[in-house]
């Protein structure tokens, strides 16, 4: 195995036997196995990858999929079936860390006691127990037994105990959705140092604005087997389709024969020239194949620097490989460290459509925005979801949650053009510091102290 390789997993596969009741599984051991009273249960089906020293590396999948057994194969809970895996290093899991701890003992005695389990020298966690202390914002608690503990101030504790232990290996599951956001972004602050470090993190959640944020890779789990490893914003595509039903050549809802569907374009519809257009190919569309995009100023010309607060229009045309119910658009910019600065989506614009499209129609989108953003290079994308006609209908109705289950994604291009936004040279209400400009006044006073 290659220096720079961490961690490789080999055909790993697990196999639970389920049985009826306590007394079959006696019966089958009182057999000498010439009987069988077991029906196999594969949580784990011939899964493999490598992670890098330094990666930080994602798995993600529904309940179910098989990510726990994976994680307690790893971490030495659990024994495979059949398969390998080779780790190079120290790991570091929630997992051991929240099994370890003593209901008796204290917060304290708890980071004493769980370091030396997991091989430190004694006076180890001592030289850290204040930035541990500090970093879990338990207080008194700290000092009072585990029983008197919820399961947030557990995860606080084990969160803050690992992150000040060496090791070459993190594995974090779920951890980071604990606690309120300041403590939140206190974690991810302290992930960001240990990346910094090439400390090589595992991250197993269904948070997935966490995978896009920091894992490069990911893999997806399903029903035990890998059914994706790759760029984790195609991850995160191929796990909502899973969700919505849409791997394995189902199709989004759509009405049962094709339909003539009336599609009425705004009189004021901005669509500029047809040189203006950039051509692009995406052969991996699933649903509807990008063809082309434009970024355009105010006159309609092709255009990617900006000034702050600029009026910008961005549009795509998508052709339907298959047909689809309502179409819904999708316009996206992110910055260079991936962060979503703006999603927003036709359904939001309350822009009349079609309740289907069909095979071979086109949709064409253009979305104008005022580039109220920092000075800085932007990534600009698109994406197609689709959604029932019934459920379109009442969006305003449903609250976010439900709405979320609703929608289904059919293709995402979110790495498809640039642009830059430059800063004003005068001092005007565009000029701003931060990543968004927040409209508003501001007014000042001054109380002078009596002399």
């Amino acid at each position: 195995m290659s220096d720079d390789i961490i961690l490789q997993v080999n055909n790993l596969s697990k196999c639970f036997k389920i049985y009826p009741n306590p007394w079959h599984r006696a019966r089958e051991w009182l057999s000498l196995g010439n009987n069988t009273y077991h029906q196999p249960f594969w949580s784990l089906k011939d899964v493999s990858f490598t992670v890098r020293k330094g990666d930080f590396f994602g798995i993600i999948g529904e309940n179910g999929a098989g990510k726990s057994t994976l994680l307690k194969i790893i971490t030495g809970v659990l024994k495979p079936t059949s398969g390998s895996y080779q780790l190079n290093g120290k790991v570091l899991s929630l997992l051991e860390l929240g099994t370890d701890f003593n209901p008796e003992l204290s917060g304290r005695g708890n980071a004493i006691y769980s370091a030396e389990l997991l091989g430190f020298p004694k006076g180890y966690v001592q030289e850290r127990i204040k930035e541990i202390e500090d970093f879990s914002e338990l207080g008194d608690f700290f000092d009072r037994p585990m029983k008197l503990y919820s399961s947030g101030m557990k995860t606080r504790l084990a969160f803050s105990l690992f992150a000040f232990l060496e090791c070459d290996v993190l594995i974090l599951d779920e951890v980071l959705a604990v606690g309120d956001i300041f403590f939140q972004q206190k974690c991810y602050a302290r992930l960001e140092e240990l990346i910094a470090r090439q400390i090589t993190i595992i991250l197993v959640t269904h948070h997935l604005a966490s995978v896009q944020q920091y894992c490069k890779e990911v893999i997806v789990l399903h029903h035990g087997e890998k059914i994706f490893q790759g760029e984790s914003m195609k991850g995160i595509i191929k796990f909502h389709q899973l969700k919505m039903g849409l791997v394995n050549n189902v199709s989004p809802p759509v009405l049962q024969e094709k339909v003539e569907v009336p599609l009425e374009t705004p009189d004021d519809f901005f669509w500029p020239a047809d040189e203006v257009f950039i051509p692009v190919s995406f052969p991996q569309a699933n649903y509807a194949q990008l063809i082309s995009y434009a970024i355009c100023n105010v006159k309609g010309e092709g255009c990617v620097n900006f000034l702050q607060g600029e009026q910008a229009y961005l549009c795509c045309e998508f052709k339907l490989k298959e047909s689809i119910a309502v179409p819904i658009v999708a316009v996206f910019i992110t910055n260079k460290f991936n962060v979503r600065v703006h999603v927003k989506t036709s359904f939001q614009h309350k822009i009349s459509v079609p309740n289907q499209v069909n095979k071979g129609d086109y949709v064409r989108f253009c979305r104008s925005i005022n580039l109220n953003i920092a000075p800085d290079e932007y990534v600009l994308g698109f994406g197609l979801a689709t959604m029932n006609p019934n459920n379109y209908a009442r969006l305003d109705e449903l609250p976010q949650t439900e709405f979320n289950s609703h929608i289904q994604i059919c293709d995402l291009y979110e790495k498809v053009g640039v642009f830059y936004v430059k800063s004003h040279y005068s001092n005007n209400h565009h000029s701003h510091f931060g990543l968004c400009n927040l409209p508003g006044k501001g007014q000042i006073q001054v109380i002078t102290s009596s002399k």
